[in-house]
């Protein structure tokens, strides 16, 4: 949010002010009701002035603060800190849907974005559409260049049934050394809306019968090391069970492998009508002799000599042989979505308001005979992070030992946190992230204004000043 110089001054002034939590718009409902047949009177100009600060404050702090309940849906009962939240609100409709960025949290190595998805002509809106699936995408940018690790929680469907609210997590541990998504272009893109099928425990959409291997059984199946020539394992071509929708997958032949027996699979994508497969994997191999069923293991990308692309899958802890072929069916799952748009969203914003603090702290902690030499700490709403000169020996020991900081508030009370990740040189400088938890172990979001210090080990880091 970029506030005038007035505005500034006024927001800096009351965000000393300490208030209790409070639902702003029923108390303001109530109000207005309790009032309604009062008649106005004329106010001093210094209450006015007074009240339309307050009035600022009450609608910065609701816009940053997402008091709509966003959060609410995906963390019940948490207290977000507004001065760690962005609205952007940008907005695009394409094709029949409108999707929207509420509210985003961000700091140097991690983002949250709240979104909501509606249709355009405001209607019901499907509560199995997804933004990402099997085949279609969402991802973000930040200037340009892909940012983190992550994905979207199940959506929530709003009590009118006509929005769709998304929660996209995405964390990237390689910013450190003072990188930071503040300032950055970013750019949240979406491929289009689809329903991703599933079949109960499956990898994708799982057709009830199984294909035999029996024909498989009749060639002559070669031994197979990865990385050699794959033109004598196209031997055959056996229908899947969708092959009058997809008939571009097929078996095409088996190999021996050093991890057992492997089965050709082709590959690519496919359409028939408004679904698209991207393509078509293992579930299990089953003897059928004893019912044992034998789960994907690994593949290998292999080329065959017409230029056919496909996979050579194998299966864990699995003893059978060219051998057991005639008795061998093979369960697969396929890569679907339901397209329901194929008109893709790119939603630019920046995330220009965090209440992360980057410290220098130049101090050791003493753990296992190791001497970590930390040279910064990092705290915001979403990460704890510390960097050290101890290279990645360190991030191990952190890990193996179930070492973590441990923030004080200024209350007194005391916030855990778990182990998220790191990364760094093996020689050189290396950064540990940390995520606040409450008792219950589900993620917590400090005010950084409220840490009075932290500790690691038992020692304390740092204190506020």
């Amino acid at each position: 949010m970029n506030r005038t110089a007035d505005e500034q001054l006024i927001y800096d002034a009351l965000s000393q002010v300490v208030t209790p939590p409070c639902e702003i718009e029923p108390a303001v409902r109530l109000r207005l009701a309790a009032e309604g047949d009062r008649r106005p009177r004329a106010l001093p100009r210094r209450t006015l002035l007074l009240a339309a600060a307050l009035a600022l404050f009450l609608i910065i702090g609701a816009a940053a603060a997402g008091v709509s309940g966003l959060w609410q849906h995906f963390w019940p009962g948490a207290d977000i800190p507004y001065r760690a939240v962005t609205s952007p609100g940008v907005s695009q409709t394409a094709g029949d849907y409108t999707l929207t960025l509420e509210d985003v949290m961000a700091d140097d190595s991690g983002i949250i974005l709240l979104l909501s998805l509606s249709r355009a002509d405001g209607g019901p809106i499907d509560p199995d559409a997804r933004l990402s699936g099997h085949t279609v995408h969402a991802s973000l940018l930040a200037d340009g260049q892909s940012f983190g690790g992550g994905g979207m929680d199940n959506p929530v469907l709003s009590e009118d049934g006509t929005a769709l609210f998304f929660c996209c997590q995405l964390e990237d541990h390689r910013l450190f050394a003072g990188e930071t998504l503040s300032g950055k272009q970013l750019t949240f893109t979406a491929d289009g809306v689809a329903i991703p099928l599933y079949s109960d425990n499956a990898l994708g959409y799982q057709p009830e019968e199984a294909v035999s291997l029996a024909p498989l059984a009749e060639l002559d199946i070669p031994e197979y090391d990865a990385g050699q020539a794959a033109a004598d394992l196209a031997h055959t071509s056996i229908p899947l069970p969708l092959d009058d929708k997809f008939p571009q997958y097929r078996i095409l032949g088996g190999a021996v492998t050093e991890n057992g027996l492997g089965i050709l699979l082709s590959g690519g994508t496919a359409q028939s009508g408004d679904l698209v497969c991207g393509g078509v994997l293992p579930e299990a191999l089953v003897d059928t002799r004893t019912g044992q069923a034998y789960s994907l293991s690994g593949g290998d990308s292999v080329t065959l000599s017409d230029g056919t692309s496909g996979m050579l899958y194998t299966f864990r802890d699995c003893p059978l042989t060219a051998a057991d072929l005639p008795w061998l069916e093979l369960e697969v799952s396929y890569q679907v979505d339901k397209i329901l748009s194929g008109a893709p969203f790119s939603l630019a914003f920046t995330a220009d308001q965090s209440s992360a603090l980057a410290l220098d702290i130049q101090t050791s902690v003493d753990l296992d005979g190791m001497s970590l030499s930390l040279t910064e700490l990092r705290l915001s709403a979403l990460d704890i992070s510390f960097t050290m000169d101890n290279g990645t020996d360190a991030l191990s020991l952190l890990l193996d030992r179930g070492v973590a900081p441990v923030l004080t508030m200024a209350d007194g009370s005391r916030i855990s946190t778990a182990w998220q990740g790191g990364s760094g040189a093996a020689n050189g400088p290396s950064s540990a992230h940390f995520q606040p938890v409450g008792d219950d172990g589900n993620r917590i979001f400090p005010d950084t204004a409220d840490i009075a210090s932290v500790s690691l080990a038992g020692q304390t880091v740092w204190t506020a000043p």
